[in-house]
């Protein structure tokens, strides 16, 4: 065909499948320009999924009569003009295709009534074809009806999902909505059933609640912003003790405006790192401020992502304000509670005693036994690996400019071992009940935050073996290892290449030593990089490294372990910074509270 200009219906149809997707992307558009509106009420009708009919109602600002119609013009705004920069942007919407991008796909009534004005005004737009503008009774604010959606574009309809799957994607838009903005009142209902409602008080966990439910909210824990950083980060994130099997439940916010931000995300996920088992991901609500000239958010079509200036700067924000809340709240899992018990009463700071059995059992009286030969002394476990865990290359300085400082973590509470059981579990009694620890994944702890200060400190040691193993590589894993030659002698590994796919591993990392040797080593080594494969860059890989060697270092389960070395391994489980979980983010350390107890018993 010859190049010819496309007439203004069908370019209107084509540009609206950028903006418009499918019915969540109308509920999207018209709930932000509600937003924008300032309004305090938000309320959303939903009949077929969205297909038949979406309705907004809202009691924000209005729109002048005189303005309806230009409303749905393309490239109509009042939020930017020929001033803008197109860069600081504190508006959700600015491009002005919302309104016209819908009415050229299905039916539009738009009834409003402006603050300053006595009356109230209707307008149609018939899948594009507009009519006279009409007085109408309504109170203040704007209500939207878009009925018949994609009815002229039939191959957008058929690949609609079914009514319920539509549904579910507007309600997990406008639930997000609704955590970014608590102070507006939102609500759902979907033919004629409510399924959403927030009451609009402002508190983000009030929010929360009506998103998730009471019992959710419960186990969040707060995230509180700097008070005069350029960024932040306030929100809200779950107690390790809950967690989801997906990513979904994370909603992030720059500046109020939901984004899908892949790196941001992943900061929240490696703020959990050693508190969350592989595959579990959190709850988390982080709404992140900005200065406005560092974020573009004109870089995607249905304004879903944005763009950063100092990226990592943000990244590093969120991960640390996560990664320090956590450090400060991680309690003990308390069996049969289905959630962390909650709290910080059940642990006290190093140097305190607790009476346990009608004496004190501080740590003077505890055990010197020597143990295992390869624990690490209580005094290699340094002042720096007690202090809340940050990666290497984390950025230091908060976004005013100032020095972060750590502080010591509190431990666990005075635990007295009573003995081992299934050749797994040391039991011991503490404070307001019995304790079960889990030996290797507490062993597991101690060693890792011995080889990750030595990492740390460039004074990791290494142990040659008596004869050199040679291993086979599976594809891609040479490409591995050469990426990360460095970190691997760092800690302690020195192997050679031999061949296209082959190494000779000729030494191990000290702590090691006893475990790994001849071939046994190469199979360590294989199992290392196995578990490394997906552990991405930088300082990520080398905390993934570290707590595989530091678990290929550990006791095991069914392992006998006498009186005095289940007490040495306790007692260096409390020093460590971080005693309830292991690096990889199962509990060390399970609960069963004195009062449960108690009932069970009929005691109580």
């Amino acid at each position: 065909m010859p190049i010819q200009v496309l007439s203004d219906d069908l370019a209107s149809r084509i540009a609206a499948g950028e903006v418009i997707e499918r019915p969540a992307s109308v509920v999207k558009e018209l709930v932000e320009n509600s937003l924008d509106a300032k309004s305090t009420r938000v309320d959303v009708h939903i009949v077929g999924g969205g297909a038949q009919s979406i309705t907004v109602v809202d009691n924000g600002l209005g729109i002048p009569a005189n303005e309806l119609a230009t409303a749905f013009q393309r490239f109509a705004t009042s939020k930017i003009d020929e001033s803008s920069d197109l860069i600081s942007i504190g508006t959700l919407g600015f491009r002005g295709e919302a309104l016209p991008s819908i009415s050229s796909v299905a039916r539009v009534e738009a009834i409003s009534k402006h603050a300053e004005s006595d009356a109230g005004a209707r307008y149609l737009v018939d899948f594009g074809k507009s009519n006279s503008i009409e007085s109408a009774g309504a109170p203040q604010g704007t209500r939207i009806e878009v009925s018949g959606l994609f009815t002229n574009v039939p191959a957008r309809l058929k690949f609609l999902g079914s009514a319920g799957r539509e549904l579910s994607r507007i309600q997990s838009m406008l639930a997000s909505l609704a955590l970014v903005y608590p102070h507006v009142a939102f609500s759902l209902s979907a033919d004629g059933r409510e399924r959403l409602r927030t009451i609009g008080s402002g508190k983000l966990i009030d929010a929360l609640s009506g998103v998730y439910g009471a019992k959710v909210a419960e186990q969040m824990l707060e995230l509180e912003p700097g008070e005069s950083a350029a960024f932040s980060v306030d929100g809200l994130v779950s107690s390790p003790s809950l967690s989801r099997s997906n990513r979904t439940y994370m909603t992030i916010s720059v500046n109020g405006r939901l984004i899908q931000s892949r790196r941001l995300s992943y900061a929240i996920e490696q703020a959990y790192y050693g508190f969350l088992p592989e595959r579990r991901f959190p709850i988390a609500v982080a709404r992140i401020q900005t200065p406005l000239g560092d974020v573009d958010a004109n870089v995607h079509p249905a304004k879903a992502e944005v763009r950063f200036l100092r990226e990592d700067l943000v990244y590093s924000v969120v991960q640390r304000a996560i990664r320090g809340v956590l450090s400060a709240s991680a309690p003990v899992h308390e069996l049969g509670a289905g959630r962390a018990s909650g709290s910080i009463g059940l642990l006290r700071k190093p140097g305190s005693a607790t009476i346990v059995g009608g004496r004190s059992s501080g740590n003077s009286e505890r055990s010197t036994s020597s143990g295992f030969s390869q624990w690490p002394d209580p005094s290699l476990i340094s002042e720096q690996s007690r202090l809340p865990e940050t990666p290497t290359g984390a950025e230091s300085e908060s976004g005013d400019g100032s020095v972060s400082t750590n502080t010591h973590k509190e431990t666990l509470p005075v635990l007295r071992v009573i003995g081992q059981s299934h050749e797994t579990y040391i039991l011991t009694e503490g404070p307001d009940g019995v304790y079960l620890v889990d030996q290797h994944a507490a062993h597991e702890r101690v060693m890792f935050e011995q080889v990750r200060d030595r990492f740390d400190k460039n004074s990791s040691e290494s142990q040659p073996l008596l004869e050199p193993a040679t291993v086979d590589l599976a594809p891609g894993a040479m490409t591995t290892v050469q990426e990360h030659l460095e970190n691997l002698k760092r800690v302690g590994w020195g192997v050679e290449e031999f061949g296209t796919n082959s190494l000779i591993v000729r030494s191990v990392p000290a702590a090691l030593a006893t475990r790994a040797s001849g071939d046994g080593a190469g199979q360590v080594f294989l199992r290392v990089l196995d578990e490394l494969r997906d552990g991405g860059s930088g300082e990520t890989w080398s905390n993934r490294m570290l707590a595989s060697i530091a678990c290929h270092s550990s006791v095991r389960a069914g392992q006998i372990l006498s009186i005095d070395e289940c007490k040495d391994l306790i007692r260096l489980l409390e020093q460590v910074q971080r005693p309830n979980t292991c690096p990889h983010g199962r509990p060390t350390v399970i609960q069963l509270n004195i009062n449960d107890i108690e009932r069970e018993f009929k005691r109580r």
